[in-house]
């Protein structure tokens, strides 16, 4: 599923993240603050749909993609937003 708007938000596991930029590239935030960025790695993957890639804020690519833009994202705000609790963790993350 192909990402065509230049800003959008997702809730997810409590709190609310922003996407804007497009349309290869898109700033992921959570009230201001930067997680990363949302990349179209190529425009047409194997069945003709986008795939996307996550690149970190220090400019790093991410290790995951697909062609589920949404699900990339998710996938990415688990992995490296710190108010989520890391679920290996008996820890609890400051926002959880």
């Amino acid at each position: 599923m192909a990402l065509e708007l230049s800003d959008t938000t997702i809730d997810h596991r409590g709190s609310s993240y922003s996407l804007s930029g497009g349309p290869t590239e898109w700033a992921i935030t959570r009230a201001g603050a930067p997680i990363g960025h949302l990349v179209v790695k190529s425009s047409a993957g194997e069945e003709g749909e986008p795939v996307y890639t996550t690149r970190l804020v220090d400019g790093s690519i991410g290790n995951l993609e697909g062609t589920d833009w949404e699900q990339v994202v998710r996938g990415h705000l688990n992995e490296f937003d710190p108010e989520i609790a890391d679920p290996t963790s008996d820890v609890p993350s400051a926002g959880g």
